[in-house]
């Protein structure tokens, strides 16, 4: 699983958000080098500590499902 560490406020709210480009860093952090446009978020921009995912478009017709968790640093 993927888990992305960013600075939050004790109600869980986060500084700034997390979108594509967060993602991508930890992707590459694992070993996988992902362009962030290939990475789709349900949502534009995550606001909140949790559990989401992404779908990212790997090749034509070749879409995976990719859990990811966002927790404070």
């Amino acid at each position: 699983s993927l888990t992305i560490a960013t600075k939050a406020s004790a109600t869980g709210k986060i500084f700034g958000s997390v979108n594509a480009i967060q993602v991508s860093e930890a992707l590459a952090k694992a070993g996988y080098e992902i362009d962030r446009h290939k990475i789709a978020l349900k949502e534009t921009s995550i606001k909140e500590l949790g559990s989401y995912s992404c779908k990212i478009t790997l090749y034509k017709g070749i879409v995976v499902n990719v859990p990811f968790e966002v927790v404070a640093e």
